[in-house]
């Protein structure tokens, strides 16, 4: 392996923003606003899979998928096997979704959300356990007005690596 890959500060940046996605999902928040607490991880994950998909695969997807599964005391898999699809999707059309300007891609990062939410509701019902239509429809929200935000932010820590020479 070369010392080019092994020192990658994208990964190390990437991990501490997981952390902090953990962290953020484990803050409590007040109860009026409990159901617009965004999906921290997977709107990370969106990220990461846009802009450097190369270095986070679904591999990574999963783990995350099923550390989210453990802190909030879901169904183990739940939140992995949704977080897997939406970044599948992501993954396969990162080019495409690279050239976007910022609001058509909040409109599809809303979509994703909303597919993602659509999702964990799929599977709540399959195993019997209900839950309000706000729920589901606070983190969409929510995770769609903080989108241009995180992006914006999160565009300024990594470094892309790709080159501009044109051959």
């Amino acid at each position: 392996m070369s010392s080019k890959s092994q020192n990658n500060p994208n990964k190390i940046i990437a991990f501490i923003a997981t952390l902090i996605c953990i962290i953020l999902v484990l803050i409590p928040v007040p109860e009026a606003l409990k159901i617009y607490k965004p999906d921290w991880p997977l709107l990370l994950l969106i990220f990461l899979a846009i802009h450097i998909p190369k270095e986070f695969n679904l591999g990574t997807t999963f783990l995350i998928g099923l550390l989210i599964d453990v802190v909030k005391g879901s169904l183990l898999g739940q939140h992995a096997m949704a977080s897997l699809l939406i970044i599948f999707l992501v993954t396969k059309f990162h080019l495409q979704l690279r050239i976007y300007p910022l609001l058509q891609l909040t409109a599809i990062v809303c979509f994703l959300l909303t597919l993602y939410q659509f999702i964990l509701f799929w599977i709540n019902g399959v195993s019997g356990i209900s839950s309000s239509f706000q729920s589901y429809l606070g983190p969409v929200i929510s995770g769609t007005i903080l989108w241009p935000i995180i992006t914006k932010l999160l565009s300024q820590l990594f470094l892309y690596t790709t080159s501009k020479k044109q051959v």
